[in-house]
């Protein structure tokens, strides 16, 4: 595993005025800010460490002192940062990440502001390759997205730096061991189902995520169990619900595909193995069965049948 951050503060940066330099800086692993530095004097004196010259000039464009003590910080942080800063923006549903290298800072070619690389360039996932999207990071950090000023502190520091880093809390660690208990019992009594009871159950969990059956359940036809479709975009699927089945078992069904009326084909069972290359085909294994079953709450269903 890679060696942990350890960053001496942490700071969130609008990448432009609605996100209008998050392409660039993405592509070109570079971090940018405004505040009126492509002019050569504003620059010098960023460069220079002249912060009182700057805050001055702010103040004679007319900038209350308020606003010109914040623009002159953001711009002093910016630009004295030795990469011990972990910078942090969202783009999209991603947060994304980095640490600035020791190159200096340069006015941006296109005369509006300036740049400084970003070592490694920016990244989405932590240090153990889970992605940092939204839907899985606290809501008291995910807010920042809606921040309008340019780059503030980050009062969920200890939190972004362990997210990155991969660490999970106490708490966190034992409601994922219970998870993985519950998994494994799940497909444990997945198996001791009937295969009507299973048939059933594959049901519900479809119908639970949006799908409405529009056949019944069991041998209908020859090569049918459910009849399904999306209400929101009219897509049709059938089902084929397998106890225990191989990859040849799936190629013979795969096959029954190419003169039906069916968009797809979802392919489900709790034993044995079977995969496809076939793009029209979801495989809907164990594993996978099981966390659908958890996701809609039937873990509770399952324990009444089997009981």
């Amino acid at each position: 595993m890679p060696e942990q951050i350890k960053p001496s503060r942490v700071r969130y940066i609008k990448l432009g005025a609605g996100g209008v330099w998050e392409a660039e800086c993405l592509e070109r692993g570079i971090m940018r800010i405004g505040f009126g530095i492509e002019n050569a004097e504003r620059f010098d004196q960023c460069r220079t460490g002249r912060w009182n010259d700057l805050f001055e000039s702010f103040i004679a464009e007319g900038t209350n002192k308020g606003t010109a003590t914040r623009f002159t910080r953001e711009l002093r942080l910016f630009f004295e940062d030795d990469g011990s800063t972990l910078w942090i923006t969202f783009v999209g549903e991603r947060l994304c990440w980095g640490f600035i290298d020791d190159a200096s800072p340069a006015p941006h070619a296109d005369g509006d502001g300036g740049w400084r690389p970003i070592a490694r360039g920016w990244r989405w996932s932590d240090l153990n390759g889970e992605e940092l999207t939204k839907d899985r990071l606290s809501g008291a950090l995910t807010k920042l997205a809606a921040y309008r000023g340019t780059s503030c502190g980050v009062d969920q520091a200890d939190y972004i730096v362990r997210r990155i880093n991969g660490t999970k809390t106490p708490a966190v660690e034992r409601a994922l061991v219970a998870s993985l208990e519950m998994k494994k019992a799940t497909l444990g009594l997945m198996r001791l189902l009937h295969p009507r009871d299973f048939e059933l159950l594959v049901d519900l969990v479809f119908t639970t995520s949006g799908w409405r059956r529009v056949g019944t359940v069991g041998k209908t036809q020859k090569t049918l169990d459910l009849d399904l479709v999306l209400p929101s975009t009219g897509e049709r699927a059938f089902v084929q619900v397998k106890s225990k089945t191989t990859s040849q078992e799936l190629t013979d069904y795969v096959a029954t595909l190419e003169d039906s009326p069916f968009h797809r084909m979802f392919y489900v069972f709790h034993s044995g193995e079977a995969t496809t290359d076939d793009e029209r085909v979801s495989v809907i294994g164990p594993e996978s069965l099981a966390d659908l079953v958890m996701d809609a709450g039937l873990v509770n269903w399952l324990i009444r049948k089997v009981s």
